[in-house]
């Protein structure tokens, strides 16, 4: 568990092209060993956007399947997403 709450601060600071945060967030996931690549979906998912935050659900499969909501904002022309919350659901 100690390796998702590392990973789930290294989200939480993220900045990225707005295209690229699905393909960060399985990355920062596998490189603190959470999973591999192949056990993470990441899918842009509405029904959790708070404000102006657009949320992303991610579900990593397992032997305990976790699931971990990320809400990023993009700047100026939808250029850049920044990361303002994650938490685990």
């Amino acid at each position: 568990m100690t390796s998702l709450k590392d990973a789930v601060e290294r989200i939480k600071r993220l900045e990225c092209p707005t295209g690229d945060l699905e393909h960060r967030v399985m990355g920062i996931l596998e490189e603190y060993g959470v999973a591999n690549k192949n056990e993470i979906m990441v899918n842009r998912d509405e029904r959790f956007d708070r404000n102006e935050a657009q949320a992303y659900s991610t579900k990593i499969s397992g032997d305990r399947e976790q699931s971990i909501v990320i809400l990023a904002t993009s700047g100026l022309d939808d250029y850049v997403a920044k990361v303002v919350d994650v938490y685990i659901s």
